[in-house]
């Protein structure tokens, strides 16, 4: 580990998790208090360069921290207690994991005398960290005082230098009330690996003869800041852009060269496979999107595959490439341009069969949902942060509503859960107060977190939650009818009087009574002084073919 070292000193396990996460730059952190992490929430109240954002749920928390990471590129930090408390992260930890999102869990545990002994403590999980392991880059308890700075210091390192995803330390409860000696590091360190430039160089040879290039943009040109260097490749290269669905906004969908998100079979298959080189960018050929309803991906012998991500693990996973360069995305973009300077552009692509494709889409995609979609857009300015959780508008949303920048555009598509919008809407405002946020969640969904609309209420977080209302888990009763040859069941909800519910908690609600309204409603709704519940009634079918 680098970076210099405070002087050596004696505190609380508690003072030392919150000295280390100041010396990280940590400005937030999410969480509940609970009886076994108490000496860090002690901490936390005797300074103010942290702010805790206290949740109702600890999954709430988690969400909130993932929004927060997921907008902002800083690591989101939750703070739980030992056993249920530390556990109930584990479904938002599974979509960071899969959304390769930054987010460091410290938990409290059972005193290190009883780590593993299946005692009956309170809250005991026995092994509590195993739980972790499956969903984290790095999961680890700490067995001594002395280590908890080091051991944080060590989290923040890993995000800086690897693939971004959740981490978990585990710190027994008698650790955090107990002093110790200790150092608290005062220089950040950690950067990500360059290119190789023989690697860099043998990509651009292929680049350079191809007629028919295409790129495929991933999360990870998004979470390097490589949005302007991807630009530059595919101007020089005169080559179509697609995008998975975590690399939205790495450039902006109005440019031309932008032509649509990767599972889009309809606009993307004939794209792929007229390709001749395919040069694939901080993307992992994830089997959601690549496997899984609609694309079934594959390069034929022919067709060159250069893949490049920071990940060695990733290359060859799904796709054997032809040239592999492991590294740093924004680094290996800008040595490929170097690379390819002083020639042209040869790009042969039919510009108007592009353009014809770019806009297809299957018959269910009515013209109101293609409504919902202007409404929507021209309500959020560029900059605005749209918040999805998983609903049938919400699978066209993923393909067809024009994402302008990085970090605009929040979606769980890696474990696709029910719950993320709420929270993690509510982590997104907490890292932009200045800045538009929407979470676009259906009825289903909405009631999986509703509990934390008391905490956008309680912070007076001017955030629009948009419920689209069908009366019933849509998506679901579609495959129903479509596996099942008509039948259906246990897909009908009953709801809420949504607007009344808002008004409970605190916030202010509105029923809307067609999509036309939107704008007008969403402009009130950022302007509010805390939050606001829109209710829209609205049904469509998913994109899905089967």
């Amino acid at each position: 580990m680098n970076g210099q070292a405070s002087a050596v000193m004696t505190r609380t396990g508690g003072e030392w998790v919150v000295d280390a996460l100041r010396a990280e730059g940590v400005r937030h952190v999410f969480g509940i208090p609970g009886v076994h992490n108490l000496a860090i929430y002690d901490a936390l109240g005797r300074q103010s360069a942290i702010r805790h954002i206290l949740a109702r749920h600890e999954s709430g928390a988690a969400f909130m921290a993932d929004g927060y990471a997921r907008s902002s590129g800083e690591v989101g930090v939750v703070v739980v207690t030992t056993g249920p408390g530390a556990t109930n992260t584990l479904t938002p930890l599974a979509e960071s994991y899969a959304g390769s999102i930054a987010v460091l869990t410290i938990m409290s545990d059972v005193a290190t005398d009883l780590l593993g002994r299946d005692l009956g403590a309170l809250h005991e999980v026995v092994n509590q960290i195993e739980c972790f392991r499956p969903m984290t880059r790095w999961a680890e308890t700490i067995a001594e005082g002395r280590a908890i700075p080091t051991a944080i210091a060590g989290a923040f390192d890993l995000l800086r230098t690897g693939r971004p995803g959740p981490i978990a330390l585990s710190f027994p409860n008698d650790l955090l009330f107990g002093k110790s000696e200790a150092a608290v590091r005062t220089g950040r360190a950690g950067r990500r690996p360059p290119c190789h430039v023989n690697d860099v160089d043998e990509a651009a040879r292929r680049l350079a003869r191809a007629e028919r290039p295409l790129v495929i943009a991933g999360g990870g040109v998004v979470s390097a800041d490589a949005g302007e260097e991807l630009v530059a490749v595919a101007r020089r290269l005169g080559a179509p852009v697609l995008t998975t669905v975590m690399g939205r906004g790495a450039m902006s969908e109005r440019d031309p060269l932008w032509h649509a998100v990767l599972p889009n079979k309809r606009a993307t298959e004939e794209v792929i496979a007229s390709a001749d080189v395919v040069v694939a960018v901080g993307c992992r050929f994830a089997a959601r999107s690549t496997k899984g309803l609609l694309l079934n991906l594959s390069f034929r012998p022919d067709q060159t595959l250069i893949h490049l991500d920071l990940d060695p693990t990733v290359i060859g996973k799904m796709f054997k490439p032809e040239v592999a360069i492991v590294g740093d995305a924004r680094d290996g973009l800008t040595r490929l341009l170097d690379a390819l300077r002083g020639g042209e552009a040869r790009a042969t692509w039919d510009r108007e069969r592009l353009a014809t494709l770019r806009s297809a889409a299957s018959a269910r995609y009515t013209p109101e949902l293609a409504g919902f979609m202007r409404a929507l857009r021209d309500a959020v300015p560029a900059d605005g942060i749209v918040v999805n959780d998983q609903t049938g508008v919400n699978y066209w949303m993923e393909w067809f509503f024009p994402v302008l920048a990085a970090r605009t555009f929040l979606y769980p598509v890696g474990s696709a859960t029910l719950g993320y919008g709420v929270p993690a809407a509510i982590g997104a405002k907490i890292a932009h107060p200045g800045r538009p946020v929407v979470a676009v969640v259906g009825d289903g969904g909405f009631m999986f977190s509703v509990n934390e609309l008391a905490t956008a209420v309680k912070y007076r977080l001017p955030i629009a939650f948009l419920v689209v209302n069908d009366d019933r888990y849509g998506a679901i009763k579609w495959l129903q009818e479509k596996m099942f040859e008509g039948r259906w069941g246990e897909a009908d909800l009953a709801n809420p009087d949504f607007v009344a519910l808002a008004r409970a908690f605190g916030a202010h609600g509105e029923r809307v009574a067609a999509v036309a309204d939107l704008p007008r409603a969403l402009g009130a709704a950022f302007a509010a002084d805390g939050p606001t519940v829109l209710e829209l009634r609205f049904t469509c079918e998913p994109p899905w073919e089967m």
